[in-house]
């Protein structure tokens, strides 16, 4: 039996969600999966996948919502690497503060690779400030213009 919440109100993911965080730029919304892109813009484009109820790990959710992330990470991925031009991108999920997880809301990387970035993969948040929120809503205005092309 699934005891989790659909929101956490402590939760900055769930924030987004409710609409209380004025700084968020949603890429796109659908049943049960939503992303925006990520404040901390290590890589052009970099976007955050996130399933709509609150679950803290991939051990959490069930088969049908890890399902829904994946096909909807897919579609960023290919609306963001043609939104910049990227040949290649990045896709990873953390589980747990061991595993490197930062916030406690199952999330999957989408990022970006252009030509000529061969730099490490791995993203470390603590070596990127936030990005300005006027750029934030250009880069999600960029990949949604793609959006609709992906399959």
């Amino acid at each position: 039996m699934n005891t989790t919440p659909d929101h956490d109100p402590a939760c900055p993911f769930c924030r987004n969600l409710s609409g209380t965080n004025p700084r968020c730029a949603f890429v796109s919304q659908s049943d049960g999966v939503s992303s925006f892109v990520n404040p901390r813009q290590y890589r052009p484009g970099a976007t955050l996948v996130i399933p709509d109820r609150h679950v803290a790990t991939i051990f959490d959710m069930t088969a049908e919502e890890w399902g829904a992330v994946t096909v909807h990470a897919q579609r960023i991925a290919v609306a963001a690497c043609s939104a910049f031009g990227a040949p290649g991108v990045n896709i990873f999920q953390n589980n747990g503060s061991n595993a490197g997880q930062t916030v406690s809301h199952v999330h999957v990387h989408v990022v970006p690779r252009p030509e000529g970035d061969e730099g490490s993969a791995i993203f470390g948040e603590a070596h990127f400030g936030k990005a300005p929120v006027a750029e934030r809503l250009a880069v999600a205005a960029r990949i949604r213009k793609h959006l609709a092309a992906a399959p």
